[in-house]
């Protein structure tokens, strides 16, 4: 049951600009945890805890992501991604042995994802030969937490506990969906920020990424038939203009959630976990879209599902890693531009974004 969130302040030479959001936290009873995956080896499992992006932990189950996260040594001497012809499924493999995710399950992935398989391969092979970086294995990360989901959730004798160390998967999407009302890409600071440039950039940035998924999401929900009250309802997208709206909050509404919701429990539970990292990483829910729609490889999926909206492929809507990255990071950019970067700090932040995206898209591709 969801019982709140949170929310802080941020404070400039001019003052009190506004609001400025921190991911928000959702509470859930203890028999439906949410868990969220870090991108690294330590985070195959997330730990039950009481918001998304927490800190997690490994466990015991014999796996060699488990064996790797806690050695921190390699093992092994020979990597491949095998296609297994019986499952039609490729099986990465470290000596001929098939990978297992940190909850036990075989590392093999779809036919249509042969490439990620060889991917993940070129990961392992890869890693050092002595202390391995926890951040090394993105690709792995990733790719366990979709299998582990899968396997978890399409499995009726599952043990129980199985489910509340993977997480959830409706309360994923609840959690993913809260991120809608706090979108970086939905507040809009107050006119004079940054001698008014912060807001001018705002302005030429959002609004036209806010009018293109209002009518993406219209489209949307009337392909599906039932959505809306009627053909002229559209989807409006509420967001939050300082300015004029001062400290109050921002929320969509039930109309426009039904429709976002229905559209998650359209993916794959590939894309799902890409659309999760992408948000947790860019605190928006529109550059997690953004990242699905323009990453399909797939002609049909992509006709029926991510450019519903547009009527030809020279029209469909793209967005390239960079251009995310500026859109969930603008302020910090406008921020660095006038105080200075911090070494080690936002030069660093900048190579986790362009990790965690770049991952992600590769796992919808």
């Amino acid at each position: 049951m969801l019982r709140g969130t949170s929310k802080s302040f941020r404070i400039s030479r001019s003052g009190l600009t506004g609001l400025r959001y921190q991911a928000p936290k959702v509470f859930l009873s203890t028999s439906r945890i949410a868990g969220a995956t870090e991108g690294s080896l330590k985070s195959f499992v997330p730990k039950p805890s009481k918001s998304l992006g927490e800190t997690t932990i490994e466990n015991n189950i014999k796996s060699d992501t488990n064996r790797l996260s806690k050695t921190l040594t390699k093992f092994w001497e020979k990597v491949d991604a095998v296609h297994n012809k019986d499952l039609n499924q490729y099986e990465v493999q470290l000596d001929g042995k098939t990978l297992k995710t940190p909850l036990g399950f075989p590392l093999s992935l779809p036919a249509e994802k042969k490439q990620l398989a060889h991917l993940v391969a070129h990961e392992w092979a890869n890693l050092p030969d002595l202390k391995v970086k926890i951040n090394a294995l993105p690709l792995t990360s990733l790719s366990s937490r979709a299998i582990d989901l899968y396997n978890v959730h399409n499995n009726e004798n599952i043990d129980g506990e199985m489910i509340s160390k993977v997480g959830n998967v409706d309360d994923i999407k609840v959690n993913l969906l809260r991120y809608l009302d706090t979108d970086t890409c939905l507040i809009f600071t107050i006119l004079d920020e940054y001698e008014g440039q912060l807001r001018s950039k705002q302005d030429e940035l959002y609004f036209p990424l806010i009018k293109e998924f209002e009518d993406y999401f219209t489209a949307y929900a009337k392909r599906k038939g039932n959505l809306l009250k009627n053909d002229n309802e559209r989807v409006t997208l509420n967001f939050l203009d300082c300015e004029t709206d001062g400290l109050s909050g921002n929320r969509q509404s039930i109309t426009t959630q039904n429709i976002v919701m229905s559209w998650m429990n359209d993916l794959s539970m590939y894309e799902l976990v890409a659309l999760e990292r992408a948000i947790l990483t860019a605190k928006s829910f529109l550059c997690g879209a953004s990242l699905l729609r323009s990453n399909c490889s797939n002609e049909t999926r992509m006709k029926e599902l991510y450019q519903v909206n547009k009527s030809s492929p020279a029209d469909h809507y793209h967005k390239t890693v960079e251009e995310l990255v500026e859109l969930g990071n603008l302020e910090i950019i406008f921020q660095t531009e006038e105080w200075g970067e911090v070494e080690d700090t936002h030069d660093v932040d900048k190579v986790d974004w362009l990790r965690h995206l770049s991952s992600s898209a590769l796992l919808t591709y």
